[in-house]
């Protein structure tokens, strides 16, 4: 009964987080391309993710059936990462390639230190009680390692080659005022402290 009601939830579900996760890159992004490049990298890493899981002993279907959103979720973020790195480095340099080479040297630090950080913590759901943690960590683990090298292979081929569209379709990108944030940030900040004062 479980099985069947997520077989039929699942396709759902990822449709509409598939549609919301373009919504915000479209309205965030520089240009109107700039989201389909992301996607399709990140989608290109979810079939491999989910083709090399035929070398693991089995995967549970839970782990199949959310595994490409968490990937998706968990990658999404090099992916913007690199393009803001491209961005700065374009403005230096306009030659795609040449820009994409600097871009790639000045962030592959960042980017493969936050990655490594999130493959421990997935690879630490290995040593739960329950099988499924074993099954998820492995899987998710394996996914942003792949994600992270279609992002540094696949992602970048892409840039240059539609580089020409992306400066057509630029369009103005939001700013946002932070401004209270900090402010609310700082009064909570200060109120912990008094409190601390007390205790």
């Amino acid at each position: 009964m479980m099985v069947t009601t997520l077989m039929e939830e699942i396709p759902v579900i990822a449709v509409i987080a598939v549609i919301i996760i373009f919504i915000i890159l479209f309205i965030l992004c520089d240009t109107w391309i700039e989201p389909l490049l992301y996607m399709s990298c990140i989608g290109i890493a979810i079939l491999i993710n989910m083709g090399t899981n035929a070398i693991l002993p089995s995967v549970s279907f839970m782990t199949f059936a959310i595994g490409a959103l968490l990937q998706m979720g968990l990658s999404m973020d090099y992916s913007i990462m690199l393009m803001n790195r491209y961005n700065q480095e374009k403005q230096k340099n306009s030659n795609p390639s040449e820009a994409m080479k600097e871009a790639l040297a000045n962030s592959f630090g960042a980017i493969s230190g936050s990655s490594v950080t999130t493959i421990v913590g997935l690879l630490a759901l290995v040593f739960m009680s329950f099988k499924i943690g074993q099954d998820m960590g492995i899987v998710l683990a394996k996914g942003v390692f792949i994600s992270l090298i279609c992002i540094f292979t696949v992602l970048p081929g892409l840039v240059v080659k539609f580089d020409k569209i992306m400066t057509k379709t630029h369009k103005k990108s939001l700013n946002f005022n932070t401004d209270p944030i900090m402010n609310v940030k700082i009064v909570i900040t200060n109120m912990c402290q008094i409190i601390k004062m007390f205790y």
